[in-house]
């Protein structure tokens, strides 16, 4: 006789899978919660990786050199 297995009950045998999915549960809540402020620190963080690429493309990659850069 052929076994079936509904998704509920494949969890619920297994439960080291439901401890997975209430802690991805939890975090994602936290997550809905502070939307906001993460959105904020993902933003501040991308300026700041925008900035240091800029000025590391800035120091290396241009062929003038560095005394006459800006000047005129």
């Amino acid at each position: 006789m052929a076994e079936l297995y509904r998704e509920g009950d494949a969890m619920s045998m297994n439960p080291s899978l439901d401890k997975n999915l209430e802690r991805i549960d939890e975090d994602l809540t936290i997550m809905e919660k502070h939307a906001a402020e993460l959105a904020d620190a993902e933003d501040s963080i991308q300026e700041s990786m925008k900035k240091r690429d800029r000025e590391y493309k800035d120091a290396r990659l241009h062929s003038v050199p560095r005394p006459r850069k800006h000047l005129r």
